[in-house]
Protein backbone atom coordinates (compact mmCIF):
# COMPACT_ATOMS: atom_id res chain seq x y z
CA UNK A 1 0.00 0.00 0.00
CA UNK A 2 1.31 3.44 -0.97
CA UNK A 3 2.23 5.70 1.91
CA UNK A 4 -0.39 8.36 2.55
CA UNK A 5 0.77 11.84 1.63
CA UNK A 6 0.95 14.38 4.45
CA UNK A 7 1.30 17.43 2.21
CA UNK A 8 0.43 18.83 -1.20
CA UNK A 9 1.85 20.45 -4.33
CA UNK A 10 2.56 24.17 -4.47
CA UNK A 11 4.21 26.76 -6.71
CA UNK A 12 2.75 25.60 -10.02
CA UNK A 13 4.19 26.87 -13.27
CA UNK A 14 1.06 28.29 -15.00
CA UNK A 15 1.81 26.45 -18.26
CA UNK A 16 3.69 23.20 -17.53
CA UNK A 17 6.85 22.21 -19.34
CA UNK A 18 8.70 18.86 -19.40
CA UNK A 19 8.35 17.09 -16.05
CA UNK A 20 11.94 15.88 -16.22
CA UNK A 21 13.12 19.45 -15.56
CA UNK A 22 11.47 19.38 -12.14
CA UNK A 23 10.12 22.93 -12.32
CA UNK A 24 6.38 22.48 -12.86
CA UNK A 25 5.58 22.36 -9.16
CA UNK A 26 7.01 21.66 -5.72
CA UNK A 27 5.83 19.38 -2.94
CA UNK A 28 5.64 20.41 0.69
CA UNK A 29 5.14 18.01 3.57
CA UNK A 30 3.03 19.93 6.09
CA UNK A 31 3.52 17.36 8.85
CA UNK A 32 6.28 19.62 10.13
CA UNK A 33 3.55 22.08 11.20
CA UNK A 34 1.80 19.56 13.45
CA UNK A 35 1.10 21.08 16.87
CA UNK A 36 2.23 24.50 15.67
CA UNK A 37 1.87 27.47 17.98
CA UNK A 38 2.37 31.09 16.94
CA UNK A 39 5.06 32.12 19.40
CA UNK A 40 6.94 35.19 18.28
CA UNK A 41 7.95 38.70 19.25
CA UNK A 42 5.64 40.78 17.07
CA UNK A 43 5.71 44.52 16.54
CA UNK A 44 3.81 47.06 14.42
CA UNK A 45 4.87 50.63 13.80
CA UNK A 46 3.19 53.61 12.09
CA UNK A 47 -0.36 52.22 12.04
CA UNK A 48 -2.00 55.32 13.57
CA UNK A 49 -3.87 56.26 10.38
CA UNK A 50 -4.77 52.71 9.36
CA UNK A 51 -7.59 50.55 10.64
CA UNK A 52 -6.07 47.38 12.08
CA UNK A 53 -8.16 44.48 13.35
CA UNK A 54 -8.31 40.72 13.68
CA UNK A 55 -11.16 39.07 11.78
CA UNK A 56 -12.34 35.51 12.14
CA UNK A 57 -12.21 33.07 9.26
CA UNK A 58 -15.74 33.73 7.99
CA UNK A 59 -15.33 37.52 8.07
CA UNK A 60 -11.96 37.36 6.32
CA UNK A 61 -13.26 35.13 3.54
CA UNK A 62 -16.31 37.34 3.10
CA UNK A 63 -14.06 40.37 2.56
CA UNK A 64 -11.84 38.59 0.05
CA UNK A 65 -14.75 37.00 -1.82
CA UNK A 66 -16.53 40.35 -2.18
CA UNK A 67 -13.74 41.52 -4.52
CA UNK A 68 -12.95 38.26 -6.33
CA UNK A 69 -16.39 36.67 -6.78
CA UNK A 70 -16.77 37.95 -10.36
CA UNK A 71 -13.44 36.48 -11.50
CA UNK A 72 -13.97 33.27 -13.39
CA UNK A 73 -11.85 30.47 -12.02
CA UNK A 74 -9.22 29.12 -14.37
CA UNK A 75 -10.27 26.67 -17.06
CA UNK A 76 -7.65 27.26 -19.71
CA UNK A 77 -4.36 29.12 -19.79
CA UNK A 78 -3.03 30.00 -23.24
CA UNK A 79 -5.18 27.22 -24.70
CA UNK A 80 -4.02 24.61 -22.17
CA UNK A 81 -6.29 23.20 -19.51
CA UNK A 82 -5.15 24.31 -16.07
CA UNK A 83 -3.72 21.36 -14.13
CA UNK A 84 -3.76 23.02 -10.73
CA UNK A 85 -6.53 23.73 -8.22
CA UNK A 86 -8.39 26.83 -9.31
CA UNK A 87 -8.44 30.07 -7.37
CA UNK A 88 -10.55 33.17 -7.78
CA UNK A 89 -8.16 35.19 -5.61
CA UNK A 90 -4.93 33.79 -6.97
CA UNK A 91 -1.65 33.50 -5.07
CA UNK A 92 1.82 32.38 -6.07
CA UNK A 93 1.82 29.11 -4.12
CA UNK A 94 -1.71 28.09 -5.10
CA UNK A 95 -5.10 27.02 -3.77
CA UNK A 96 -3.99 24.03 -1.70
CA UNK A 97 -1.65 26.32 0.21
CA UNK A 98 -4.42 28.86 0.79
CA UNK A 99 -6.68 26.06 2.01
CA UNK A 100 -3.94 24.97 4.41
CA UNK A 101 -3.73 28.52 5.79
CA UNK A 102 -7.51 28.79 6.12
CA UNK A 103 -7.85 25.41 7.81
CA UNK A 104 -5.24 26.22 10.43
CA UNK A 105 -6.06 29.81 11.33
CA UNK A 106 -8.98 31.11 13.33
CA UNK A 107 -8.18 34.78 12.69
CA UNK A 108 -6.35 36.97 10.20
CA UNK A 109 -4.75 40.39 10.64
CA UNK A 110 -6.54 42.98 8.48
CA UNK A 111 -5.11 46.38 7.52
CA UNK A 112 -7.56 48.83 5.92
CA UNK A 113 -6.45 52.06 4.25
CA UNK A 114 -9.40 54.41 3.85
CA UNK A 115 -10.39 56.07 0.60
CA UNK A 116 -8.05 58.91 -0.50
CA UNK A 117 -5.76 58.35 2.51
CA UNK A 118 -2.10 59.06 1.76
CA UNK A 119 -0.05 57.17 4.34
CA UNK A 120 3.43 58.69 4.13
CA UNK A 121 5.17 56.65 6.85
CA UNK A 122 5.80 52.97 6.07
CA UNK A 123 3.94 50.47 8.22
CA UNK A 124 6.72 48.34 9.69
CA UNK A 125 5.78 44.83 10.82
CA UNK A 126 8.42 42.60 12.37
CA UNK A 127 8.39 39.01 13.59
CA UNK A 128 11.27 37.71 15.70
CA UNK A 129 11.26 33.92 16.10
CA UNK A 130 13.03 31.83 18.66
CA UNK A 131 14.76 28.53 17.97
CA UNK A 132 12.24 25.78 17.18
CA UNK A 133 9.37 28.13 16.28
CA UNK A 134 6.41 26.86 14.27
CA UNK A 135 3.95 29.46 13.02
CA UNK A 136 1.16 30.09 10.49
CA UNK A 137 0.09 33.64 9.62
CA UNK A 138 -2.20 35.51 7.22
CA UNK A 139 -2.31 39.25 6.62
CA UNK A 140 -4.86 41.01 4.42
CA UNK A 141 -4.33 44.55 3.16
CA UNK A 142 -7.35 46.41 1.81
CA UNK A 143 -6.41 49.64 0.03
CA UNK A 144 -9.51 51.64 -0.81
CA UNK A 145 -9.85 53.98 -3.80
CA UNK A 146 -7.09 56.50 -4.48
CA UNK A 147 -5.17 55.64 -1.31
CA UNK A 148 -1.42 55.15 -0.98
CA UNK A 149 0.51 53.04 1.54
CA UNK A 150 3.74 51.13 2.14
CA UNK A 151 4.23 47.97 4.24
CA UNK A 152 7.55 46.49 5.33
CA UNK A 153 7.46 42.93 6.70
CA UNK A 154 10.61 41.45 8.28
CA UNK A 155 11.04 37.82 9.39
CA UNK A 156 14.06 37.13 11.58
CA UNK A 157 15.19 34.64 14.22
CA UNK A 158 17.36 34.51 17.30
CA UNK A 159 21.05 35.42 16.85
CA UNK A 160 22.24 31.84 16.31
CA UNK A 161 22.85 31.26 12.59
CA UNK A 162 21.81 27.60 12.93
CA UNK A 163 18.32 28.37 14.34
CA UNK A 164 15.61 26.01 13.07
CA UNK A 165 11.84 26.27 12.69
CA UNK A 166 8.92 26.17 10.23
CA UNK A 167 6.90 29.22 9.17
CA UNK A 168 3.98 29.70 6.77
CA UNK A 169 2.89 33.18 5.69
CA UNK A 170 0.20 34.39 3.33
CA UNK A 171 -0.43 38.00 2.34
CA UNK A 172 -3.45 39.02 0.27
CA UNK A 173 -3.78 42.56 -1.07
CA UNK A 174 -6.96 44.15 -2.40
CA UNK A 175 -6.14 47.32 -4.36
CA UNK A 176 -9.15 49.36 -5.40
CA UNK A 177 -9.33 51.88 -8.28
CA UNK A 178 -6.47 54.37 -8.30
CA UNK A 179 -4.82 53.02 -5.15
CA UNK A 180 -1.10 52.31 -4.69
CA UNK A 181 0.34 49.64 -2.38
CA UNK A 182 4.04 49.01 -1.82
CA UNK A 183 4.87 45.69 -0.13
CA UNK A 184 8.41 44.89 1.04
CA UNK A 185 9.32 41.51 2.53
CA UNK A 186 12.69 40.61 4.06
CA UNK A 187 13.76 37.11 5.19
CA UNK A 188 16.58 37.08 7.78
CA UNK A 189 15.88 33.65 9.26
CA UNK A 190 18.35 31.11 10.64
CA UNK A 191 20.05 28.50 8.52
CA UNK A 192 17.74 25.62 9.48
CA UNK A 193 14.32 27.26 8.98
CA UNK A 194 11.67 26.25 6.48
CA UNK A 195 9.85 29.30 5.09
CA UNK A 196 6.67 29.31 3.02
CA UNK A 197 5.82 32.87 1.99
CA UNK A 198 2.91 33.48 -0.36
CA UNK A 199 1.50 36.70 -1.80
CA UNK A 200 -1.52 37.48 -3.96
CA UNK A 201 -2.81 40.85 -5.17
CA UNK A 202 -5.97 41.90 -6.98
CA UNK A 203 -5.50 45.10 -8.97
CA UNK A 204 -8.39 47.23 -10.14
CA UNK A 205 -8.49 50.16 -12.57
CA UNK A 206 -5.39 52.41 -12.51
CA UNK A 207 -4.11 50.70 -9.37
CA UNK A 208 -0.42 50.14 -8.62
CA UNK A 209 1.29 47.26 -6.82
CA UNK A 210 5.04 47.48 -6.14
CA UNK A 211 6.52 44.35 -4.59
CA UNK A 212 10.03 44.19 -3.15
CA UNK A 213 11.29 40.91 -1.72
CA UNK A 214 14.65 39.86 -0.26
CA UNK A 215 15.13 36.15 0.42
CA UNK A 216 18.40 35.82 2.29
CA UNK A 217 17.92 33.25 5.07
CA UNK A 218 16.40 29.82 5.82
CA UNK A 219 17.45 26.40 4.58
CA UNK A 220 14.38 25.87 2.40
CA UNK A 221 12.26 28.66 0.96
CA UNK A 222 9.14 28.41 -1.18
CA UNK A 223 7.80 31.79 -2.18
CA UNK A 224 5.39 33.15 -4.77
CA UNK A 225 3.61 36.31 -5.82
CA UNK A 226 0.62 36.45 -8.17
CA UNK A 227 -0.75 39.79 -9.37
CA UNK A 228 -4.20 39.59 -10.96
CA UNK A 229 -4.31 42.75 -13.07
CA UNK A 230 -8.03 42.81 -13.53
CA UNK A 231 -8.33 46.57 -13.99
CA UNK A 232 -7.40 48.64 -17.04
CA UNK A 233 -4.14 50.61 -16.78
CA UNK A 234 -3.03 48.75 -13.65
CA UNK A 235 0.71 48.56 -12.92
CA UNK A 236 2.66 45.70 -11.28
CA UNK A 237 6.37 45.92 -10.47
CA UNK A 238 8.58 43.32 -8.76
CA UNK A 239 12.09 44.18 -7.56
CA UNK A 240 13.50 41.10 -5.84
CA UNK A 241 16.83 39.83 -4.57
CA UNK A 242 18.00 36.49 -3.17
CA UNK A 243 21.05 34.75 -1.76
CA UNK A 244 21.43 31.00 -1.26
CA UNK A 245 24.48 29.35 0.30
CA UNK A 246 25.53 26.00 1.81
CA UNK A 247 22.98 23.37 0.67
CA UNK A 248 20.02 25.73 0.93
CA UNK A 249 17.22 25.60 -1.65
CA UNK A 250 15.00 28.34 -2.98
CA UNK A 251 11.85 28.06 -5.13
CA UNK A 252 10.40 31.33 -6.51
CA UNK A 253 7.19 31.64 -8.52
CA UNK A 254 6.16 35.10 -9.77
CA UNK A 255 3.16 35.61 -12.06
CA UNK A 256 1.80 38.75 -13.68
CA UNK A 257 -1.68 37.92 -15.00
CA UNK A 258 -2.67 40.86 -17.21
CA UNK A 259 -6.38 40.91 -17.96
CA UNK A 260 -7.21 44.62 -18.31
CA UNK A 261 -6.34 46.89 -21.20
CA UNK A 262 -3.12 48.94 -21.17
CA UNK A 263 -1.75 47.12 -18.13
CA UNK A 264 1.98 47.02 -17.44
CA UNK A 265 4.16 44.55 -15.52
CA UNK A 266 7.85 44.42 -14.74
CA UNK A 267 9.69 41.60 -12.96
CA UNK A 268 13.33 42.23 -12.09
CA UNK A 269 15.21 39.65 -10.01
CA UNK A 270 18.86 39.59 -8.91
CA UNK A 271 20.55 36.87 -6.92
CA UNK A 272 23.69 35.00 -5.94
CA UNK A 273 24.30 31.27 -5.43
CA UNK A 274 27.23 29.75 -3.55
CA UNK A 275 28.50 26.39 -2.24
CA UNK A 276 25.96 23.63 -3.08
CA UNK A 277 22.86 25.82 -3.06
CA UNK A 278 19.99 25.31 -5.50
CA UNK A 279 17.43 27.72 -6.88
CA UNK A 280 14.43 27.53 -9.21
CA UNK A 281 13.01 30.79 -10.50
CA UNK A 282 9.73 30.76 -12.42
CA UNK A 283 8.66 34.10 -13.82
CA UNK A 284 5.51 34.31 -15.93
CA UNK A 285 3.94 37.17 -17.84
CA UNK A 286 0.44 36.04 -18.81
CA UNK A 287 -1.47 38.23 -21.29
CA UNK A 288 -5.13 37.25 -21.22
CA UNK A 289 -7.73 37.78 -23.91
CA UNK A 290 -8.75 41.44 -23.80
CA UNK A 291 -5.44 42.77 -22.45
CA UNK A 292 -5.03 45.05 -25.46
CA UNK A 293 -2.03 47.41 -25.60
CA UNK A 294 -0.50 45.81 -22.47
CA UNK A 295 3.23 45.53 -21.81
CA UNK A 296 5.33 43.13 -19.77
CA UNK A 297 9.06 42.79 -19.10
CA UNK A 298 10.87 40.12 -17.07
CA UNK A 299 14.59 39.82 -16.27
CA UNK A 300 16.77 37.72 -13.96
CA UNK A 301 20.45 38.29 -13.22
CA UNK A 302 22.19 35.38 -11.46
CA UNK A 303 25.70 35.44 -10.00
CA UNK A 304 27.20 31.95 -9.76
CA UNK A 305 29.90 31.67 -7.10
CA UNK A 306 30.56 27.92 -7.12
CA UNK A 307 30.73 25.07 -9.62
CA UNK A 308 28.45 22.98 -7.41
CA UNK A 309 25.34 25.17 -7.40
CA UNK A 310 22.16 24.17 -9.22
CA UNK A 311 20.40 27.02 -11.02
CA UNK A 312 17.08 26.68 -12.86
CA UNK A 313 15.60 29.74 -14.54
CA UNK A 314 12.24 29.49 -16.31
CA UNK A 315 11.13 32.75 -17.98
CA UNK A 316 7.68 32.37 -19.54
CA UNK A 317 5.42 34.56 -21.66
CA UNK A 318 1.87 33.38 -22.36
CA UNK A 319 -0.54 35.27 -24.57
CA UNK A 320 -4.13 35.02 -25.72
CA UNK A 321 -4.05 38.58 -27.06
CA UNK A 322 -2.26 39.81 -30.19
CA UNK A 323 -1.93 43.50 -29.32
CA UNK A 324 0.65 43.13 -26.52
CA UNK A 325 4.37 43.76 -26.00
CA UNK A 326 6.27 41.21 -23.89
CA UNK A 327 9.97 40.66 -23.22
CA UNK A 328 11.92 38.24 -21.06
CA UNK A 329 15.48 37.13 -20.51
CA UNK A 330 18.12 35.97 -18.06
CA UNK A 331 21.80 36.69 -17.45
CA UNK A 332 23.85 34.01 -15.70
CA UNK A 333 27.51 34.58 -14.94
CA UNK A 334 30.36 34.38 -12.43
CA UNK A 335 33.21 36.55 -11.28
CA UNK A 336 35.73 36.66 -14.10
CA UNK A 337 39.42 35.92 -13.60
CA UNK A 338 40.19 39.53 -14.56
CA UNK A 339 37.84 40.85 -11.85
CA UNK A 340 39.33 38.56 -9.20
CA UNK A 341 42.87 39.50 -10.26
CA UNK A 342 42.06 43.21 -10.13
CA UNK A 343 40.60 42.88 -6.63
CA UNK A 344 43.52 40.71 -5.50
CA UNK A 345 45.97 43.46 -6.47
CA UNK A 346 44.12 45.62 -3.98
CA UNK A 347 44.38 43.09 -1.18
CA UNK A 348 40.91 41.56 -1.58
CA UNK A 349 40.86 37.75 -1.55
CA UNK A 350 38.38 35.61 -3.48
CA UNK A 351 35.99 35.04 -0.58
CA UNK A 352 35.88 38.76 0.26
CA UNK A 353 35.39 39.60 -3.42
CA UNK A 354 32.41 37.26 -3.63
CA UNK A 355 30.89 38.82 -0.53
CA UNK A 356 31.42 42.36 -1.79
CA UNK A 357 29.86 41.62 -5.19
CA UNK A 358 26.91 39.83 -3.63
CA UNK A 359 26.33 42.54 -1.06
CA UNK A 360 26.66 45.25 -3.69
CA UNK A 361 23.98 43.89 -5.98
CA UNK A 362 21.59 43.07 -3.15
CA UNK A 363 22.04 46.40 -1.40
CA UNK A 364 20.87 48.12 -4.59
CA UNK A 365 17.50 46.61 -3.76
CA UNK A 366 17.81 47.00 0.00
CA UNK A 367 18.37 50.74 -0.25
CA UNK A 368 14.84 51.13 -1.61
CA UNK A 369 13.56 49.98 1.81
CA UNK A 370 12.56 52.99 3.94
CA UNK A 371 13.98 51.68 7.23
CA UNK A 372 17.67 52.19 8.00
CA UNK A 373 17.74 49.54 10.71
CA UNK A 374 16.50 46.87 8.28
CA UNK A 375 18.96 47.91 5.58
CA UNK A 376 21.83 47.64 8.08
CA UNK A 377 20.60 44.21 9.22
CA UNK A 378 20.54 43.05 5.59
CA UNK A 379 24.14 44.13 5.04
CA UNK A 380 25.28 42.45 8.27
CA UNK A 381 23.34 39.27 7.43
CA UNK A 382 25.03 38.94 4.03
CA UNK A 383 28.48 39.36 5.58
CA UNK A 384 27.63 36.77 8.24
CA UNK A 385 26.54 34.23 5.63
CA UNK A 386 29.94 34.32 3.97
CA UNK A 387 31.78 34.06 7.29
CA UNK A 388 29.66 31.06 8.30
CA UNK A 389 30.14 29.19 5.05
CA UNK A 390 33.90 29.26 4.72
Amino acid sequence: MAEKKTGFDISYLPAPTWNRLGVNKAYIDTKIFDNYKNEDIYSEKNTENIKVENLNRAETEKLIDSFSKDIEREKYIAGKKAIYAQQAFSTGLGKDYTDFIDENLEESRIFTIEENAQITKPVIIKWEFKKGSKGIYQNVIHAKKNSSSTFLMVYSSCPQRDAEGALAFETKIIIEDGATVNIMKVNLLGDAFLLLDDTGALLNSKSVFNFTQMQLGAAKVYTGCYANQKGDKSLFDINAGYMATQEHSLDINYVACQRGQKTESKILVKGALRDKASKTFKGTIDFRNGAKASKGDEREDVLILSDDVVNKTVPVILTEEEDVDGHHGATIGNLSADTLYYLATRGIDKKSAQMLMTRGRLLEIAHTIPDEETVERISTFIEGAFKTNE
